[in-house]
């Protein structure tokens, strides 16, 4: 599926996007979002006239577009604006050296293997990048409107993380969805970043405490035990997760949910 970046003009793509999915009256919210009416939008996808700067920018918002799409669209309908051949000179330059740079990226990013210790560093400074990263293996999630509706966040702050996931190839974009590529992070006991992971997924937990729904769990408490029980508990818990692990595996990918199991000792 071709991607912003495969386009000449924004007009081309512009035809492609409104017409590429059979949605009944999405010219017309399209018009109506870029406060425009319908029939200078049908001379737009004739290439009769261009879109302006504004509408070029209310563009971006209603298809979704990320961060370096937002500016290569900006980038297009500048050019396709320019009066002069000179302008027109400047605007396709800074367009092929934006593509020359996703190439180098794309190039560099095909031939990694692990992921950076610093991109480590951003993934972790939030539940948000593991949330998103992961809601991108659920089918219904993929687009960025259902995608924010569903992890209920701010719009700027899910584009950035999904600006960074795609730039870190953990995820990739295909038409107006972003799907998984076989890139993921995983962490041993010894990681620096295991203290943010765990500490994330609790704070999280706690604001979902404010309003849990019937089939959340959430349990806490104290006991006394002695240690060859404990020791018993412990195990049991490792042996459920072990089986549990290897449920999730094989279950369809439907919906978000997070595991966080805490047993530890109180005394020092």
């Amino acid at each position: 599926m071709k991607s912003i970046f495969d386009y000449e003009n924004h007009y081309s793509y512009l035809r492609e996007r409104l017409g590429r999915q059979k949605v009944r009256g999405l010219k017309g919210r399209f018009a109506a979002h870029v406060c425009i009416q319908p029939a200078f939008l049908s001379q737009v996808l004739a290439e009769k006239y261009p879109l302006s700067l504004e509408q070029a920018d209310l563009a971006n918002a209603f298809l979704e577009h990320s961060i370096v799409e937002s500016e290569f669209f900006l980038l297009l309908v500048s050019r396709d604006r320019a009066g002069t051949v000179s302008l027109r000179k400047h605007f396709s330059e800074q367009i092929a050296r934006t593509l020359q740079r996703r190439l180098e990226v794309a190039e560099r990013l095909g031939r990694k293997t692990e992921i950076s210790a610093e991109t480590q560093g951003v993934y972790y400074s939030s539940w948000l990048y593991a949330a998103a990263h992961v809601a991108t293996t659920v089918p219904r999630l993929r687009k960025l409107g259902a995608m924010r509706e569903y992890l209920g966040v701010d719009h700027e702050a899910l584009l950035k993380v999904v600006q960074f996931l795609e730039d870190q190839a953990l995820i990739s974009r295909q038409g107006d969805e972003y799907v998984p590529t076989r890139n993921w992070i995983r962490l041993d006991r010894q990681s620096p970043q295991i203290a943010k992971l765990h500490s994330n997924w609790r704070l999280r937990a706690l604001r979902n405490i404010e309003s849990q729904k019937d089939q959340d769990l959430h349990f806490s408490g104290v006991y006394s035990l002695d240690a060859q029980t404990a020791a018993l508990i412990r195990e049991d818990f490792l042996e459920a997760l072990s089986r549990n692990v290897k449920k999730i595996e094989r279950a369809p990918e439907e919906d978000l949910f997070v595991i966080g199991v805490d047993f530890f000792a109180l005394g020092r």
